[in-house]
């Protein structure tokens, strides 16, 4: 194999014609790939769930279950939807080949093979499916270490995953689109990440923070959106970890953004962090019931400081009837 990759590719060639599936496992052998054969689409299906695939090479044709159909099943599962898969049609199958894009195959093979031009573009899809792994593996370390923090006191425990539930709720409520509603989730995970660069004297601090200490905590914003920064899987939910403290009179941090200049998911978050934040024990009071602290924020929100039409909405997902 010309090409290094991490680890041995693993590569599912699904055809019904033995003859096909004899060809394309000899030359992807010779290539260094491991390769899983199957002959109708049933069997493919049940090797992509079981198996660690790393591309797969499908008939449009098969027995049981078309290439098309599990393209669609493929690419519709978020665990398995980077998995590439490449559809093996016939030159004239222009109406297959616009079924098969539909389906979001992302590449073709023609029966009689080319395998000069086939062999590159498989080891351009592979290469694509390594970096999301690794980039997949750099967000999980992310999560973790948002989730350590976090666990570092007993009163902050279950905080994100509250705060998650909340933002995804009040985003379904006001029937955001799915990426933002995945985006609200995924901000409730991470958006006090930042905390990491703070002290834990500070954080952990039972008294009221010095005007220093105040100044530091507001750091943390900036340092998490920084952190977050190079992950492009996660970049649509560094405007929520920045500017979740922000409010709309301007006297938020980090850049005091005004009104809708804070972003509306980011305005979902700093309601639903605040909220949690009264209705949960701290080292220096007790928690607050839901009126009382959905009073606060409406109290807040006349002073200016949050975004009150989503306040609204928010008090009548919560509030307890």
């Amino acid at each position: 194999m010309d090409e290094k990759f991490s680890r041995q590719p693993v590569v599912l060639v699904a055809d019904d014609e033995r003859e096909a599936v004899a060809i394309l496992s000899e030359v992807l052998k010779r290539q260094g790939y491991l390769v899983k054969v199957a002959t109708d689409g049933k069997e493919a299906m049940e090797i992509i769930e079981n198996g660690n695939i790393d591309l797969a090479i499908i008939d449009v044709f098969m027995p049981y279950l078309s290439g098309i159909d599990i393209c669609r099943q493929v690419k519709s599962d978020p665990q398995r939807r980077l998995l590439p898969i490449v559809m093996i049609t016939g030159l004239g199958d222009e109406k297959d080949k616009v079924e098969a894009l539909e389906s979001g195959t992302d590449d073709f093979l023609n029966k009689p093979f080319n395998f000069t031009e086939l062999l590159p573009r498989l080891r351009s899809l592979l290469r694509m499916k390594f970096l999301n792994e690794e980039l997949d593996s750099a967000e999980n370390v992310i999560y973790a270490l948002a989730r350590a923090i976090e666990a570092k006191d007993k009163y902050t425990q279950g905080h994100t995953e509250r705060v998650s539930s909340y933002a995804r709720q009040l985003g379904e409520r006001l029937k955001l689109p799915s990426q933002d509603l995945s985006a609200l989730y995924s901000g409730g995970i991470l958006h006090d990440v930042g905390k990491i660069g703070i002290p834990d004297s500070i954080l952990n601090k039972p008294a009221k923070l010095t005007e220093e200490e105040f100044d530091l905590i507001k750091k943390h914003p900036l340092i998490g959106a920084q952190i977050c920064q190079p992950l492009q899987s996660v970049r649509n939910v560094i405007p929520i970890i920045r500017h979740h403290h922000e409010k709309m009179d301007g006297s938020g941090y980090p850049d005091g953004l005004k009104g809708e200049e804070i972003p509306l998911l980011a305005r979902i978050m700093a309601i639903v962090d605040v909220y949690d934040a009264l209705t949960t024990e701290r080292s220096y009071r007790r928690a607050l019931s839901p009126d009382e602290s959905l009073g606060i924020l409406f109290s807040e929100a006349d002073k200016g400081w949050w975004d009150k039409e989503l306040l609204v909405e928010f008090g009548e997902m919560v509030r307890p009837r």
